[in-house]
């Protein structure tokens, strides 16, 4: 892979962005974006190659390509077509790709299934364990030409994802659920509504589907939340199912809970725990006080946690 990733290095030096001259910290962040998603299509247009020629079925699994375009979105304010149409390198994308294909079936006298399916994986893989976590560590990309986008193409966007988010990532499912309850949104960089009409029910099945997929602490939190409002019973479920995966504010508002139902033991554990790697155990520490000094905390009303 290491000819791929110096033609595209190659492809980028070759942009208005960048110079033969040594780059600056910026300069060299756009080249690592513009490595790994240019060896992402690579791989896209290999596979659409092979399945042509082999009759396979090769492609980049849904939730893949859905999590590599949410973080372009959030750290460059391109999608992942618009990150690939800046580039303007069809033909030498299709020359590299015709070139790997080529060599793949001509050095083991065919299409070899046992060979193709390995080399599928592979590439699969290394964009999942590289590239992708590359993507993951946020990174902003501020060099770009900023792409403004029209309110209404923005509320498509969202519409069609409230619609079909299945395959979304669970950041990306976080969003949706908390532009449903608190009614804006941010679809990329640059792109924000505030005018989503809030819808709770919808909130709710969206967390609802993200623990299930992700078993995420974060998720039964803001779930336990909204349910609140309707069921003390099955959003205190929730609340200490996320104290009980580690999420810090889980654990606080389970000590709280307990101390606003006169249960020092428990509440001593879960805020001392909460305490241990907080950003902020003086926060902590006044919850302590005020059971010391008042017999519960200040947010108690009926035995609740508000």
């Amino acid at each position: 892979m290491d000819r791929i990733v110096l033609f595209i290095i190659g492809v980028f030096l070759c942009s208005p962005l960048a110079s033969l001259a040594q780059l600056n910290q910026f300069e060299t962040l756009a080249v690592k974006y513009a490595v790994s998603v240019g060896d992402i299509e690579l791989g896209n247009i290999a596979f659409d190659k092979a399945n042509r020629r082999c009759q396979t079925d090769f492609a980049y699994p849904p939730s893949f390509m859905a999590e590599t375009d949410y973080y372009l979105r959030k750290n460059t304010g391109y999608t992942y077509t618009e990150f690939i149409n800046w580039l303007e390198k069809e033909d030498e994308n299709n020359r590299v790709a015709t070139h790997i294909v080529d060599n793949l079936i001509e050095e083991h006298g065919g299409c070899d299934p046992l060979v193709l399916e390995h080399w599928f994986k592979y590439v699969t893989r290394s964009s999942q364990e590289n590239q992708l976590d590359f993507f993951r560590q946020n990174k902003s990309l501020w060099i770009l030409p900023r792409i403004t986008r029209k309110h209404e193409d923005v509320q498509n966007q969202f519409n069609q994802k409230l619609n079909d988010y299945y395959e979304l990532p669970y950041f990306e499912l976080f969003d949706l659920a908390s532009a449903l309850e608190h009614g804006s949104y941010s679809y990329s960089m640059y792109s924000l509504l505030q005018s989503i009409p809030k819808n709770h029910e919808k909130a709710i099945e969206i967390w609802r589907f993200a623990i299930d997929k992700f078993n995420k602490p974060k998720a039964y939190f803001y779930l336990a939340k909204l349910l609140q409002s309707r069921s003390a019973k099955e959003a205190f479920v929730a609340f200490e199912k996320s104290a009980e995966l580690g999420y810090k504010y889980g654990e606080i508002w389970l000590g709280t809970y307990y101390a606003c139902n006169k249960d020092i033991i428990k509440s001593t554990y879960w805020l001392n725990k909460a305490k241990q790697g907080f950003d902020d155990p003086g926060y902590i520490d006044d919850i302590f006080s005020e059971i010391n000094d008042l017999g519960m905390p200040t947010n108690c009303i009926d035995g609740w946690v508000y």
